[in-house]
């Protein structure tokens, strides 16, 4: 009897994961915006404007995660940087930010897929793909950091050479263009150094499941470098796309924690963690862990670090919550949370819903499991990825508030 529960809930995991698998980037879209971001570089290069661009955030570090919207399909939202090669003194952050805009324009190709509305850090082109799934590129304009800035962000958990990789991106608040300082590139090789174990470890042992069960006639096809994925990176893409589900559906959105939050939490929690540990046990001690960091709510500053010594990710000293950035001290993270409190009761109550709907109910019934499974992700998506007969559901299941991530 315990064999045959034990591998009800391993299939239940691998049902899980097939379906996260499925907000993921493809391939040929992965391909497509790689081709595409390039090719505006290159036309912006063509018409003069002498730049970099590259794709930061979850393009970057490979935790796509498709957006979801309440019932509607929405399109990826993919991030990056174009650095103009002009020194931050000799310009303005409106010249940067319109300069781009306005070359775009010279463009009929671009100038059609720009959007009319100018976002606070970013100019959107919007692209089409096969079945209406397509992406957004945000360009956020960019040149590269003052030397005064760059040294004040180095520390020991930061080198020289790490912070020179730093930008200044424009940032528009009302009618005011202003710097802001951000460095996309320190931050991936930061979140690459933890989840480089993670990744070799899962890329040898897929491989070993791979040669195990393949036969003499059987090809065994390569997944692109890129589009490997750790248990690290999808616990991400689980946490990311729940927190995405959860908030629209209780009407918090503008509540929800950003996905460089949950990104830097994720990782300051894995590095110190057996990179052997399976995408769910990964999950399971990242998600006990912010339970943990949820008792700041009550706990005095003394009181937690007595109870929890190690416990440095997430602090919170005279109501003041800070998550620092790991690529810039100066940059406190949960800043949002100070202005707004009820971030952070909001978080931490995601966290619970979090582990009773992924951690807790998969030890629970079929019929539990099944309904949480339709209540995330659409009752119609999981009956088109995995094979319900599997379970033993005793009646239809009423599901309210249905998430519909895309077109079915």
């Amino acid at each position: 009897m315990d064999n045959l529960y034990m591998r009800s809930e391993e299939l239940r995991k691998q049902d899980l994961l097939k379906l996260i698998d499925g907000l993921d980037i493809s391939p040929s879209m992965y391909k497509n915006a790689t081709e595409k971001y390039k090719a505006v570089g290159t036309y912006l290069q063509e018409q003069g404007l002498i730049c970099d661009i590259f794709p930061q955030g979850s393009f970057s570090i490979g935790t796509v995660v498709r957006p979801y919207n309440k019932s509607k399909d929405v399109n990826y939202d993919l991030d990056f940087i174009c650095c103009i090669d002009e020194e931050k003194s000799f310009t303005s952050p409106e010249h940067i930010k319109n300069v781009v805009k306005d070359t775009l324009c010279g463009s009929n190709v671009y100038k059609d897929k720009l959007q009319k509305t100018e976002w606070d850090k970013c100019w959107t082109l919007e692209y089409s793909d096969i079945g209406s799934v397509g992406f957004n590129m945000d360009i956020v304009p960019a040149v590269s950091e003052s030397d005064d800035i760059i040294l004040s962000m180095i520390n020991p958990n930061l080198s020289a050479d790490q912070a020179a990789l730093a930008v200044a991106i424009t940032n528009k608040n009302g009618s005011d263009y202003t710097w802001a300082t951000s460095n996309p590139k320190a931050y991936k090789n930061w979140f690459q150094a933890i989840n480089k174990p993670f990744l070799e470890y899962a890329i040898l042992n897929q491989r070993r499941i791979l040669f195990e069960n393949a036969s003499a006639n059987n090809i065994i096809e390569e997944i692109p470098e890129d589009l490997n994925r750790s248990p690290l990176q999808r616990v991400i893409q689980i946490l990311k796309h729940h927190r995405d589900v959860h908030f629209s559906v209780i009407g918090k959105e503008n509540l929800k924690p950003a996905s460089v939050i949950i990104t830097t939490l994720c990782a300051e929690i894995a590095k110190k963690l057996d990179s052997a540990l399976t995408t769910f046990e990964l999950l399971q001690e990242i998600v006990n862990d912010l339970e943990i960091y949820s008792q700041h709510q009550t706990l005095t500053e003394d009181m937690f670090f007595m109870k929890f010594s190690g416990k440095k990710v997430i602090s919170k000293t005279d109501g003041m919550w800070k998550i620092i950035n790991p690529v810039n001290p100066n940059d406190n993270l949960a800043d949002s949370w100070i202005e707004t409190q009820k971030k952070a009761e909001y978080f931490f109550n995601w966290v619970q819903k979090l582990k009773n709907d992924y951690i807790n109910t998969i030890k629970e019934s079929d019929n539990d499991f099944i309904a949480v499974l339709e209540n995330n992700f659409g009752k119609d998506y999981v009956k088109k990825n995995i094979d319900i007969s599997e379970y033993h559901t005793s009646a239809p299941i009423n599901i309210i508030n249905t998430p519909k991530p895309w077109s079915e």
